[in-house]
């Protein structure tokens, strides 16, 4: 399992070891973690350009995620999908709400990865209820030390 992190954003400092290593606790805990994931921290205008091109909505987010599809049986191919956070959103997100900007990211960053494991929050309340159970049970397995 590899996690890419590329960081194109200097909004806010990162620490991207501790980043790997929680988001490759999230990984594990959903049976997924021998597959690989791409991070693409950046900013407003990232994510905005990615948003408009890949959801035809010209604004800002905070995190898109991008599932790579199930592999096939016998493929090699254990690329799970890509996350984007917009740090910028996270950071206003964390001032509006008056939280720590790790809890903010680290909401989101989990949101993602349930995203690319097939959760969808916009299928329903039930399909909502279990991704906010399922959130609430990984982001207490990385929560230490925000």
């Amino acid at each position: 399992m590899a996690i890419f992190l590329v960081n194109n954003q200097s909004v806010l400092p990162i620490r991207p070891v501790s980043i790997k290593r929680r988001l490759k606790v999230v990984l594990t805990a959903l049976g997924r973690g021998d597959w690989d994931v791409s991070v693409l921290l950046t900013d407003d205008a990232g994510i905005q350009k990615l948003n408009r091109e890949f959801r035809g909505v010209d604004q800002p987010t905070n995190v898109l995620a991008f599932n790579n599809g199930p592999a096939f049986p016998g493929e090699k191919d254990h690329h799970l999908g890509d996350l984007a956070l917009s740090m910028e959103t996270v950071r206003r997100e964390a001032r509006a709400a008056d939280r720590l900007v790790g809890e903010i990211f680290y909401f989101y960053l989990v949101h993602g990865a349930l995203h690319l494991v097939g959760y969808d929050h916009s299928l329903g309340p039930e399909q909502e209820a279990a991704q906010e159970e399922e959130q609430k049970r990984l982001l207490s397995l990385i929560s230490h030390g925000l």
